[in-house]
């Protein structure tokens, strides 16, 4: 029975230790395109959701 359990732990450390270098390899491959905006970025955005907001904020106090 020890035997079995040293083998599943050794079994399962491999596993993990693989799991983890295949995790770290594919964080490796990081791309980054720094002439791209993305859509949070752009100014127009963050005007239209202050004007959704203010809107939001004044309907909810016509209805009380």
């Amino acid at each position: 029975m020890n035997k079995i359990s040293n083998v599943f732990y050794k079994s399962f450390a491999v596993v993990v230790i693989l799991f983890t270098s295949v995790v770290a390899k594919a964080q490796i491959d990081v791309d980054i395109d720094l002439g791209k905006q993305e859509w949070y970025e752009d100014p127009k955005v963050w005007v239209g959701v202050a004007v959704f907001l203010v809107l939001l904020v004044l309907l909810a106090r016509k209805r009380k």
